[in-house]
């Protein structure tokens, strides 16, 4: 949309000029008592030297932004609604350079105001619920599309943000009545092909979403990201290598698409190809350097190889750039554990776990826990593991690490109850065993901790941790021997005399 279509648009839509003159004939005569004649000369020349300006500061912040110069074209824009602040156009003028800096939230407001001005345009509604949509507002988006289609002349793109907008309200057979309703209006319809597409594949219909791309597709070829949707269906249906493909044929047409080149490095990263992957997030880079995805990207494939120094510098990079993504301090706290950092990691577990969500995914959890647990944070791991446990009751790694949480706070008796537990579903865990052995040697139940010894060892007669264990407990046994023969000997002698003094007394007597 450019500058030039809004002006059409308010031309259109604003009082004519006569009127504009009228009013300002009317102010005159209000302000100086006279209806003379003299009046309407200076107030036309004046109307028309502002109608000027204010275009010329219009046409100044259009070449400045197709220049790329968004802030300078700010400046103008403002300017020409300074002379002429209800013109409608202007407004949405503004909305555009704002967006184009990405500040969606003022250019939505723009927009606003220049759908008040130009109420007879459906194009600057469509365009507040394209924005409302883009901002995760689908209910204003929604709304604002049901008032723009109410138009004859509404695009068949503003039925396809309707169907977006109550997809993501979870509304899907709204959607498809509006879907249907599109197909009454217009023969050819991609947008609303592509936008059913999405809602049929996000529910597993996709043989029904591979149908609406390739329409889609056929009815207008040139339109971008098709192939990658297409891609994304095979990719969910186990044919990688098929979806590659297409996601290099579009990339081939649209090189600088940086979701295709997110969407392809991704598919690289399942199909265990991290270092091509790379080149595509270092190329989204190039083209956005404050792409926060890509920088997300890099990082979890830096983990993956293990190049934890560079995972350390995406992540740090990501959570400066989404403070309030809640997984970046977690895997930041990764790449600080592979750096050998393991104060600074708990730094960041720590404060995540003081920002956990309600609506945590039981594997994040899971994974958050460990974290702490591995960090000595145990105080915050053991209520997250209860939590866990109290979802999952059978899992045994939860089990086995909610134990070692109670071991490690002083709550041994619990810890062994766990323990115990574990081992009545599975008899072979070699570190419940172990755990049991080590709370048995603390409660100086040395007999107790060797049998648990010896049984794990049975199991698996190689285990280190064990063997170790049966050494400390052998040398305490020993130890034990050696201090108590002493006291024993005495007890022993003790206890002769007393035997001996007792005979001799009644023979003495």
């Amino acid at each position: 949309m450019h500058f030039a279509a809004f002006r059409i648009i308010g031309q259109a839509a604003l009082p004519d000029t006569r009127t504009r003159m009228l009013f300002d004939v009317f102010y005159l005569c209000r302000s100086h008592g006279s209806s003379s004649s003299s009046a309407f000369l200076p107030a036309r020349d004046h109307q028309m030297s502002d109608w000027h300006q204010s275009e010329d500061h219009a046409e100044r912040a259009e070449r400045l932004l197709a220049n790329g110069r968004g802030p300078e074209a700010e400046q103008e824009i403002r300017r020409a609604i300074e002379i002429d602040p209800v013109r409608g156009e202007w407004h949405a003028a503004l909305s555009m350079v704002l967006d184009s800096m990405g500040r969606l939230e003022e250019a939505l407001a723009s927009m606003r105001q220049a759908a008040l001005l130009l109420p007879e345009d459906d194009r600057t509604t469509a365009s507040c619920a394209e924005l409302s949509l883009r901002l995760d507002r689908p209910a204003d988006a929604a709304e604002h599309a049901r008032r723009a289609i109410e138009s004859t002349d509404a695009e068949e793109r503003v039925h396809a943000i309707l169907i977006a907008a109550l997809h993501r309200l979870e509304r899907h057979e709204d959607a498809e009545i509006a879907y249907y309703e599109a197909q009454q209006r217009f023969e050819e319809m991609p947008c609303c092909l592509v936008a059913m597409g999405d809602l049929k594949a996000e529910t597993e219909a996709y043989d029904q979403a591979s149908w609406c791309y390739r329409e889609a597709m056929r009815q207008a070829p040139s339109m971008p990201q098709l192939r990658s949707r297409i891609a994304a269906i095979l990719a969910a249906t186990g044919r990688p290598e098929r979806a590659l493909q297409l996601h290099l044929a579009e990339l081939r047409e649209h090189p600088a698409s940086i979701e295709t080149l997110l969407a392809c490095g991704r598919l690289l990263v399942s199909m265990d190809r991290q270092p091509e992957a790379v080149d595509r997030f270092r190329r989204v880079l190039e083209i956005e350097p404050a792409n926060f995805p890509a920088h997300w990207e890099l990082g979890l494939a830096a983990l993956a190889l293990h190049r934890f120094d560079e995972a350390r510098v995406e992540f740090e990079i990501a959570r400066r750039l989404d403070p309030e993504m809640p997984l970046a301090r977690r895997r930041l706290a990764e790449a600080l554990l592979g750096c050998g950092e393991p104060e600074l990691a708990r730094v960041q577990l720590d404060e995540a776990a003081d920002r956990l969500r309600d609506e945590e995914s039981f594997e994040e959890m899971f994974n958050l826990a460990s974290l702490l647990l591995e960090v000595g944070s145990t105080s915050k791991a053991l209520p997250l593991f209860e939590q866990l446990a109290e979802k999952q009751p059978e899992d045994l790694e939860i089990l086995r690490r909610l134990a070692v949480c109670r071991y490690r706070l002083g709550d041994a008796d619990g810890g062994v109850a766990i323990s115990r537990r574990v081992l009545r579903r599975a008899p072979d865990c070699i570190r419940s065993m172990h755990n049991l052995s080590v709370a048995a040697m603390e409660d100086d139940r040395i007999v107790s901790a060797f049998l648990w010894t010896k049984r794990g060892l049975t199991v698996t007669p190689s285990d280190p941790g064990l063997r170790r264990l049966r050494s400390r407990i052998l040398t305490r046994l020993a130890w034990n021997w050696t201090l108590g023969l002493p006291t024993m000997v005495r007890g022993l002698l003790s206890a002769g005399l007393t035997r001996i003094r007792s005979i001799r007394r009644p023979g003495q007597g």
